[in-house]
């Protein structure tokens, strides 16, 4: 699909994520520049400014740092939502830090002994950190999965295309007025077989080979 095709279809993929507030950079290949060893270095600049974005917004109270459940709800923010919960910890607690003022509770008698180091609560994470372990998901995310998430979207009823029909209530519910040739050269330009709807296979092509 053309430029507009591309663009409506980054902002409805963005609409259909709760709390979303800007257009979706899930379809950017994941790795941007494979020379650089760290995933930071080779995720796009799109998928940089969507972390940075979900640091800023779930520091609650602006801290520069996340506590564990901020970091859990961030990365589900990024679409990380199936990662167990020890999974979960283990990365937090890797670049984790131990937050400011933190000392051992005291010893008590007939008490079982205080653990000498801070538990999962009493971490904090950093941005630096934080940046580090979501660009690591990031690199390592097969980006067919989202894409083919967002073609389910756009194909009411699972016919396995999208078809005309389908961008015309996908416009209209963001609230566009393009005209119905335009619609249908959208369609037209990929659909190879003239099966009258764009398939997976061709779905999939339109943004992983740009």
């Amino acid at each position: 699909m053309n430029n507009y095709a591309s663009n409506t279809m980054n902002e409805y993929n963005a609409s259909a994520r709760p709390g979303s507030t800007r257009p979706g950079s899930r379809f950017a290949p994941p790795i941007r520049n494979p020379e650089h060893t760290e995933p930071w270095d080779q995720i796009s600049d799109e998928h940089r400014n969507e972390i940075n974005d979900c640091f800023h917004l779930f520091d609650m109270n602006k801290d520069e740092q996340l506590d564990f459940s901020e970091f859990r709800y961030a990365l589900q923010a990024l679409g990380f939502s199936n990662l167990s919960r020890p999974d979960l910890i283990a990365a937090f607690k890797s670049a984790a830090r131990p937050r400011p003022g933190w000392t051992p509770l005291p010893s008590l008698p007939n008490q079982p002994p205080p653990q000498p180091t801070p538990g999962v609560v009493d971490l904090r994470l950093s941005r630096e950190g934080f940046q580090a372990i979501a660009a690591r998901y990031v690199a390592a995310r097969d980006p067919r999965e989202e894409l083919l998430k967002t073609f389910a979207l756009f194909d009411r009823g699972g016919k396995g295309v999208i078809t005309v029909d389908d961008l015309r209530s996908v416009v209209k519910e963001l609230g566009e007025d393009v005209p119905d040739n335009e619609l249908h050269s959208m369609i037209e330009q990929f659909d190879v077989e003239g099966k009258g709807g764009v398939s997976r296979e061709e779905f999939l092509g339109i943004f992983l080979d740009r």
